[in-house]
């Protein structure tokens, strides 16, 4: 035992390097025990640190999605939480396009809480390609991601997934993350998180949060006219700056994202998430035309459809929690709206309309 204190105690480096190079497989097999999903063999209710946690449903999902491809089409949901919330859920997505008139299909609601174009580049580059199609939700929200939690995702910080393309991306735009050839920063940060929560549900006598709540907010919750509107200026002091200084940044993350669906060969549906008119009103005009100026350049550079049926629901204020995040009724229209656009688009197999617009 004296021995082994001491072997701990141990300075020499180059026995330090040899301990190192004994962990070198441990990490391997860390890394790939997530990186291919098979983490999401055990129940996603292990993993989750709080019913709050969107990094790890999405994560475990897509590893589900890699464990067990799906037979038929897939529809992914990306976005933030505005796009979280604007479904009732992926299996009530692809219940409304089947009834619709469309295909079997699966669906998944990915949104979570300011998804990174970086964190939904990831998601593209992990979900199985076969019959694949990728809805992108885009609004102000996704042009205010700050460039730390963006180009973290390269090394896993924000969703436990690894994408090369995006890795490669980031080392040569913007000279980060050269030397990090894991995602195992991401991976320790997320198992420390875990630990904890653990801990802590220990001391209160159960072992972890065990449960994850796709929607967050409710009709009875939803925040009154006053406070709504406070919100719309609290974007403009708190959230517009980060829009403005990382506006190119999140312009270039979507023009990836863009690119790696090409090339992947999935499907592309660029949707405009939901938003609240009658309390936002014109107040996000400039903006909103900034960047819907440049998705609208490269929807026609990519040769993907850009979508926006907002004003022609004309969802009221009832029907929304603050500026963009949907209650009941409100999500089961939008919803239904989606999945109007995906049958015109997927056609009777799933592998797109040839006559679509």
């Amino acid at each position: 035992m004296s021995a082994f204190k001491a072997g701990l105690r141990q300075r020499n480096p180059l026995v330090l390097a040899f301990g190192g190079l004994l962990l070198l497989p441990a990490f391997v097999l860390l890394q790939a025990f997530f990186t291919s999903g098979a983490w999401s063999n055990i129940p996603l209710h292990y993993w989750v640190r709080n019913p709050i946690d969107d990094s790890a449903f999405v994560s475990w999902s897509v590893g589900r999605a890699k464990q067990r491809p799906p037979t038929v089409p897939s529809v992914y949901v990306v976005g933030g939480s505005s796009a979280r919330e604007a479904l009732v859920s992926g299996a009530s997505l692809a219940a409304d396009v089947h009834r619709l008139g469309g295909p079997r299909i699966v669906a998944w609601d990915m949104g979570s809480i300011r998804q990174t174009f970086a964190e939904s580049l990831a998601i593209a580059d992990n979900v199985p390609a076969n019959d694949a199609w990728i809805v992108i939700g885009v609004n102000l929200g996704r042009f205010a991601g700050d460039a730390e939690t963006s180009m973290g995702q390269a090394v896993g910080k924000g969703l436990l997934l690894k994408s090369d393309y995006l890795k490669r991306y980031v080392a040569t735009t913007y000279g980060r993350y050269r030397y990090d050839p894991t995602i195992l920063p991401g991976i320790f940060l997320y198992l420390s998180d875990l630990t904890r929560a653990y801990i802590r549900g220990a001391g209160s006598g159960a072992l972890a949060a065990g449960r994850y709540d796709l929607h967050r907010v409710d009709a009875a919750s939803q925040l009154s006219v006053q406070s709504k509107q406070r919100a719309v200026k609290a974007w403009y002091r708190l959230r517009y700056p980060d829009f403005k200084e990382y506006f190119a940044m999140n312009t270039g993350m979507l023009d990836r994202l863009l690119a790696r669906c090409r090339q992947r060969g999935l499907h592309v549906l660029l949707v405009e998430l939901p938003v609240n008119a009658d309390i936002v009103g014109h107040q996000f005009d400039a903006p909103t035309a900034r960047y819907r100026a440049q998705v609208r350049r490269l929807a026609g550079e990519y040769r993907v459809p850009y979508v926006d049926f907002n004003a022609e629901l004309a969802l009221p204020n009832k029907d929304f929690y603050d500026m963009q995040h949907l209650v009941q009724p409100g999500r089961s229209i939008w919803q239904q709206r989606l999945a109007q656009e995906l049958v015109q688009r997927m056609g009777a197999d799933g592998k797109g309309a040839v006559t679509a617009p």
